[in-house]
């Protein structure tokens, strides 16, 4: 069966909006590679948390502070909504789908900040 790559990741991105992860396989059980996010049209790449993927995708989704992240691995892609668009809103991005980062980031901001108020203060 060959696949239409619009048709394929358009379905994906609904029932990602709807379920918490999807995990698809890159070859199907009958023996068909899925197409790439890339070839839909609808995706574009990005940057994540390392899992040991290959590569990063999203699509944001119209009028919602959401997106779909694809997370690509070399056997598999793992689907997954996030809360905030990092493109639309990247600070609660940060903090709310990637608490980890978020957290170094604002730790690294304190540090800066105290840091000038220090020079600025003469202290």
């Amino acid at each position: 069966m060959k696949y239409n790559p619009a048709s394929f990741w358009g379905k994906v991105v609904s029932d990602a909006m709807r379920e918490e992860k999807i995990v698809i396989d890159r070859i199907d059980i009958n023996g068909e590679e899925v197409p790439h996010p890339s070839l839909s049209g609808m995706f574009q790449r990005s940057v994540g948390e390392l899992k040991g993927q290959v590569s990063d995708w999203r699509r944001g989704i119209d009028g919602r502070d959401e997106s779909v992240h694809v997370v690509e691995f070399r056997d598999k892609y793992e689907i997954h909504l996030d809360h905030y668009d990092p493109y639309k809103k990247p600070v609660h991005h940060l903090l709310f789908d990637s608490p980890k980062y978020g957290a170094l980031t604002a730790i690294a901001v304190s540090f800066i900040a105290i840091s000038l108020f220090r020079k600025l203060s003469g202290r």
